[in-house]
């Protein structure tokens, strides 16, 4: 759907209007009104964000300059709430100088319009931002219809697969000795590709409930979620003759922690799979806090990548290697973008053919996430 298409075919929006001279408010409301749109009026900052959080507007027009607080402290506030923030905020305002215009978009803005307004001009930027909102909403809603669909037959096909598994074991146990060796060996196989598609069905699922954002970031201390890291993988590390490192102090993020201990997991699972050939394979896990976000970093000595594949990696279902080279289902890393999108944060991979992998993840810093110490170290 284009733009243009976006806006013919919106619904009645409402705009609200947070200016605090009503003589400026009077051609716009005037000229919106005979569009068919809703409009509300707001005279002060304080008004404006009582009314965005009680009416929820598609979209507000905001002043800059105004008593009390500032349009810059409504847009800031109204960004930080979970209410309001995906709110599209149009500035409208006789400040024209072009740091007014970046402390605009720094808060949350996406738009800019200098007075005295063109009232066609403001329709253009009013249509475009309504477009793209009604956009964003329908993919969003897409997206939740795919996954939930994905979750659904993902969890109907446990009962036939598991079915599938115990008759294959039953007959192995109770008649292998009759079946013969090429008998066997179908039987076997059957086993092993019931074995790996549970697997795949358990990692589908895991990433259709990891589409579900949390309602609130919480601080999310982390050597808890390494201690229980390190019991799960106990058994591995040792198998492996593995070394893991663990550089504290550890910084604390703000997010999810069944959604950061799940990535920790993935990013461990992923350094053990795929560890070096010769050597001692080392893992390390380090945490610090950097501005306003909290960088955690798991390495590796591994078998590292290619980097044409350092995007892909993070895909559904991209394997570089084949299930005889290396198990798992592709589906590892993809968990860990969608986790990490989740919270706002973002993933990246810095790698090489044979020298290893360092993934890392930034998510915002909890208010205590560190001493100067941590993050200059």
């Amino acid at each position: 759907m284009s733009v243009s298409e976006a806006a013919t075919s919106r619904a009645v929006a409402t705009i609200l209007i947070v200016d605090d001279t009503p003589a400026n408010l009077a051609l716009i409301v005037e000229y919106l009104e005979a569009r068919q749109f809703r409009m509300l009026v707001a005279q002060g900052g304080e008004e404006g964000l009582q009314r965005a959080a009680l009416v929820q507007p598609d979209l507000i027009l905001l002043d800059a300059i105004m008593p009390g607080i500032d349009g810059f402290e409504v847009c800031r506030r109204l960004k930080v709430r979970e209410s309001t923030r995906d709110i599209p905020v149009i500035f409208m305002t006789s400040l024209a100088d072009t740091q007014d215009k970046l402390t605009a978009f720094a808060v949350g803005a996406v738009d800019y319009v200098v007075k005295p307004l063109q009232v066609e001009e403001v329709m253009a930027r009013v249509n475009a931002q309504l477009a793209l909102r009604a956009m964003h909403r329908q993919l969003t809603a897409a997206n939740r219809e795919l996954e939930a669909f994905t979750y659904s037959v993902s969890h109907d096909l446990r009962a036939p697969l598991r079915a599938i598994s115990s008759f294959a074991h039953i007959l192995y146990k109770d008649s292998s000795e009759n079946l013969g060796e090429e008998g066997r060996r179908c039987l076997d196989r059957i086993i092993s590709t019931s074995a790996r598609m549970a697997t795949l069905i358990e990692d589908l699922l895991l990433y259709a409930r990891t589409a579900c954002a949390p309602e609130g970031a919480v601080p999310v201390p982390l050597p808890p979620l390494v201690q229980h890291l390190t019991m799960i993988f106990l058994e591995r590390i040792a198998s492996a003759g593995a070394r893991l490192e663990v550089l504290e102090p550890l910084a604390t993020p703000l997010g999810d922690p069944t959604l950061i201990g799940q990535v920790l997991n993935n990013l461990v699972d992923n350094a053990l799979t795929y560890r070096c050939v010769q050597g001692i394979p080392q893992i390390r896990i380090a945490s610090k806090r950097n501005g306003g976000h909290v960088v955690i970093q798991v390495a590796d000595n591994g078998i590292g990548i290619e980097p044409e594949y350092h995007e892909k990696i993070f895909q559904v279902f991209q394997r570089l290697h084949s299930r005889d080279e290396y198990p798992g289902t592709g589906l590892g890393l993809a968990i860990v973008a969608k986790a990490v999108r989740a919270m706002e944060g973002d993933v990246s991979v810095e790698s090489a053919p044979g020298r290893g992998s360092t993934f890392t993840v930034r998510l915002p810093a909890a208010a205590d996430s560190g001493s100067q110490a941590d993050q200059n170290r």
